[in-house]
């Protein structure tokens, strides 16, 4: 996949992978291979492979959650159900994670794919959840956040999609992928917990959108604290000029890591 100034092709060869992106491909696969390991002497006795150990306590559901399974909404990504599974979550981890890494650098890019996964798989505690009656497993809620973030940055970055010749916006993608996801809704959804998928995406909406107000407000109180008030009150003008700035790039999105 190689990258232009404003499209996307399926090549590979493109700038180099970044260190988040990289770290969370090459622990999901390890995950994987450890349910594959584990499946040999416990396997047959789950519906994941790994058996009860991964289905039971490693998956997320709502019912366990509840019982005490208070880890399962982190776990739960990092299983899936086959390879071709992992294949495509990683995938679209590894076409669009990148550009959205070095917009948010390394450390806060990890946390909101953590965060798109955990607090997504929440939308199956809504009621008549078309998921909410079995175990939920697979890195869709993170990988989907993500795509919509790089969409929310690069909205007309445009994406050629095996085997479609016609290139489409990012934000066109995202439109596609949110018509899908209804269309097998109405039809069921069979083992896909549809519920996820948009719990993934509408976070990873609100953060992109609320995420720079919100490290304004941090810069500000960040700024009183450290600015030693005058009599009038107020901060001397370099300081407020440099917290201008500060804001300024903050709403930008500018890149914070440009490896």
């Amino acid at each position: 996949m190689s990258s232009t100034s404003n499209q996307y092709e399926f090549r590979f060869g493109h700038d180099r992978i970044t260190w988040g992106v990289q770290t969370i491909l090459l622990g999901t696969t390890a995950a994987f291979a450890l349910q594959l390991l584990l499946d040999i002497p416990f396997g047959g006795r789950g519906l994941v492979k790994g058996g009860f150990l991964y289905d039971e306590w490693l998956a997320f559901n709502p019912a366990t959650m509840l019982h005490g399974y208070v880890w399962s909404p982190l776990t739960y990504i990092f299983i899936h159900f086959s390879l071709s599974h992992l294949f495509f979550n990683m995938l679209m981890l590894y076409f669009f994670g990148p550009d959205v890494e070095r917009v948010l650098g390394t450390r806060q890019f990890i946390q909101f794919y953590l965060l798109c996964g955990a607090v997504g798989v929440m939308a199956n505690f809504v009621p008549m959840s078309p998921s909410g009656s079995f175990s939920v497993v697979g890195a869709s809620g993170a990988t989907l956040g993500v795509l919509v973030a790089f969409a929310f940055v690069e909205p007309d970055r445009k994406v050629f999609l095996f085997p479609i010749p016609i290139p489409v916006t990012s934000r066109a993608l995202v439109i596609i992928i949110v018509v899908i996801n209804l269309m097998s809704a109405v039809g069921g959804g069979g083992t896909t917990s549809i519920a996820t998928h948009f719990g993934g995406m509408v976070v990873g909406y609100l953060y992109m959108k609320y995420r720079p107000a919100y490290s304004a407000w941090k810069a500000q109180r960040k700024l009183r604290r450290r600015v030693p008030k005058k009599k009038s009150g107020a901060p001397p003008k370099s300081d407020l000029e440099e917290l201008g700035k500060e804001i300024d790039n903050i709403f930008k999105f500018q890149d914070k890591d440009r490896r």
